[in-house]
């Protein structure tokens, strides 16, 4: 290994948003939940490879449904005490105190799709299957102390998100949410917006196929909460599996011919090769 990896573990596969720009409420494979020996065998096989630079509890599923979620982040942080670890959520489960538990857990960065400027507008990205839907002054409440925590010196950091299209957030609201929340977060603000991605494929078609490498490919660890490495964090349905870190560790798998020729053909410029590859936005 000879470049930074981001790790991203699925700890469960199930969620409570059908939001409109995911790949969830179509996903196929099985639901549950990763056993917590398994995830300490990954973590355990992190723990020895330095070029590890980041951990990121993610996937097709809601982070904080998870009960042990804040078990795997002491476990993490015990064994790996200065790497970064981050979790994407939706934010339906959260609240003051489970801002407070991530704190205290020694999470790096929290991220939360927040995707709207009002709640009418967040149910209907994020809740469509349940009419009336209503979490937005609790959730902002919740972002807000948060970011008021950070700014007293948590140690953690908050990252209001939300997804851009025409048909999702319109320029409007992109400025009146990046009012909200500061922007960019490299800037030192806390909103940060991104371009709606395809799912490789799997929302809907590119219209002319990418060649220019993913870092995505060339730098992501993404494993399903079955142990399986899948090819990205955008392969939801695990279509195109590199690796198993039931029987495997993490330098099998990277190093592995499987994992190693997408990389090759990323470098190359024949990404359009890899089949979920040629017909992904990367974003």
């Amino acid at each position: 290994m000879a470049v930074m990896i981001q790790l991203q573990i699925e700890t469960l596969n199930i969620c409570d948003a059908r939001c409109l720009f995911c790949e969830y409420p179509q996903m196929k494979r099985p639901k549950g939940v990763m056993p917590m020996d398994l995830f300490r065998k990954i973590i355990d096989d992190a723990a020895g490879v330095p070029q590890i630079s980041s951990i990121t509890f993610t996937g097709l599923g809601e982070t904080l449904l998870d009960e042990h979620l804040t078990d795997r982040i002491r476990y993490t942080r015990r064994k790996l005490r200065a790497i970064p670890i981050d979790i994407y959520t939706n934010g339906s489960r959260l609240t003051r105190e489970v801002v407070d538990n991530l704190i205290d857990a020694g999470l790096s960065i929290l991220y939360c799709s927040l995707n709207a400027v009002d709640a009418e507008r967040r149910q209907a990205i994020m809740f469509p299957h349940r009419p009336g839907y209503d979490d937005f002054e609790r959730l902002t409440g919740a972002l807000d102390y948060g970011i008021e925590r950070e700014r007293a010196g948590s140690g953690m950091r908050v990252v209001v998100k939300a997804v851009t299209a025409k048909d999702l957030m319109e320029n409007s609201h992109a400025d009146t949410f990046l009012a909200r929340w500061g922007g960019p977060t490299n800037s030192g603000g806390n909103g940060f917006i991104h371009l709606e991605g395809n799912w490789a494929g799997a929302m809907w078609p590119m219209r002319v196929k990418p060649t220019e490498a993913c870092s995505r490919a060339l730098n992501q660890i993404m494993v399903l909460r079955t142990g399986e490495v899948s090819l990205c964090c955008f392969d939801g349905e695990g279509k195109e599996i590199l690796g198993d870190l039931n029987t495997q560790t993490i330098r099998e798998v990277f190093n592995g011919p499987k994992a190693t020729g997408i990389r090759e053909a990323h470098w190359n410029g024949r990404r359009s090769d890899i089949g979920l590859c040629a017909n992904c936005t990367a974003i």
